[in-house]
């Protein structure tokens, strides 16, 4: 009985010297860790060391970026560049111009362009031909704080907003516009009015403002001829269709045309150069100028491209974009200088005013409508 107990004894020892061991070998598993990052012994590797290395390890890598030129590209050189370039460690290669989506899409798994400069419509085409990456917000600790209204898609973000309505010289103006029926004052016949052709931004925002004036919008098909009508009823008035928009400052700046559609962006830029130049933005409401930014879905390096997207959306660079560009920030933690918050639709309450066209209804139609405008507006 003695040698009973003693085995049963034994064996309830051998078993707790188990349990124990295999409860601490849970705890030390659930800290190693922590306890790697403090040893010193040689060969270990501290728990901070993968981050410090995966950030050294973008050193001489690049990544290649489209962007529009003129400000757009000289705000981004001047400004975004330089944090991501110290915050990575990694270069930047421009590429300047509009976003080459055929390119792109013959390039499959090595796309040439790692992030892309976009705006509505590059945003829908880009999507159909499957070459923009839908976006893991996530990754991109500055999203948070951007505004409702700048997750329009899931392949690209709004970076800034503007506006498109009515720019004019105060000094050659007789009376100040307020409406985009304005435009059509007999006032302005004999070609004082400048417009913008439909393959540049602002033409066919300028379609939808007086589609919506008719009950409609641009797509809308069976209000055409009433649009088409109304803007053929403008041609005597009109001494600028014009193709960039430099093209739109030059007649401005020289006084050959005294009023044209532009962007409050433009508008401000030929305050700064001292014309005596005024923005309206018509009381039937402005039509978004959005910008945005996408990544390669064939990118190679899309974790840079990421961190790059993050800096284009963080309050540092979206200042530099609005004070430099004089573009509204859609990250809403962004302060810009008070002096020209009232030239852009600055904040939440303004943002949540802009009115847009619905790119990706319009897409089906717009050859169409490119051809109805050549035909009888141009």
């Amino acid at each position: 009985m003695k040698k009973a107990c003693s085995l049963f004894i034994a064996l309830v020892l051998v078993l707790g010297m188990m349990a124990c061991g295999s409860s601490g070998g849970a705890s030390e598993s659930a800290k190693a860790p922590e306890a790697s990052g403090a040893s010193d012994s040689p060969g270990s590797t501290p728990a901070e060391a993968p981050a410090e290395s995966e950030e050294v390890s973008y050193a001489g890598q690049s990544l290649v970026v489209q962007v529009w030129g003129g400000t757009y590209e000289e705000t981004l050189r001047n400004h975004v560049i330089p944090l991501f370039e110290e915050q990575t460690g990694a270069t930047v290669e421009v590429v300047s111009g509009a976003a080459p989506l055929s390119q792109l899409a013959t390039e499959g798994d090595k796309a040439s362009i790692d992030l892309l400069h976009v705006d509505t419509f590059e945003v829908v085409q880009g999507t159909n031909m499957g070459v923009l990456e839908p976006l893991d917000v996530s990754r991109l600790e500055n999203a948070a704080d951007l505004y409702d209204e700048a997750f329009m898609y899931d392949t690209a973000l709004v970076t800034n907003w503007g506006t498109y309505g009515i720019v004019y010289r105060k000094d050659l103006v007789s009376k100040e516009p307020a409406s985009w029926l304005d435009l059509w004052d007999p006032a302005y016949a004999g070609g004082k009015v400048g417009v913008i052709d439909y393959s540049m931004g602002g033409g066919m925002e300028f379609a939808e403002a007086i589609s919506r004036i008719q009950g409609s919008s641009i797509q809308d098909t069976s209000n055409w001829d009433n649009l088409f009508q109304k803007l053929a009823e403008l041609k005597p008035n009109i001494g600028l269709y014009a193709g960039q928009h430099a093209d739109m400052e030059s007649k401005l700046s020289s006084g050959e045309i005294v009023i044209a559609v532009e962007t409050n962006g433009r508008a401000i830029g030929l305050m700064k150069e001292g014309y005596d130049i005024a923005f309206c933005q018509p009381e039937e409401g402005s039509i978004a100028m959005t910008s945005l930014a996408a990544i390669s879905s064939g990118s190679t390096k899309k974790d840079l491209a990421y961190l790059f997207l993050n800096i284009l959306l963080s309050p540092e660079a979206q200042k530099a974009y609005a004070e430099n560009n004089n573009y509204a920030p859609s990250n809403s933690k962004t302060v810009i200088d008070e002096s020209i918050q009232k030239y852009m639709p600055y904040g939440q309450d303004e943002v949540s005013k802009l009115l847009y066209m619905d790119s990706t209804a319009l897409e089906p139609v717009k050859p169409q409508l490119i051809e109805r405008w050549n035909r009888d507006f141009k």
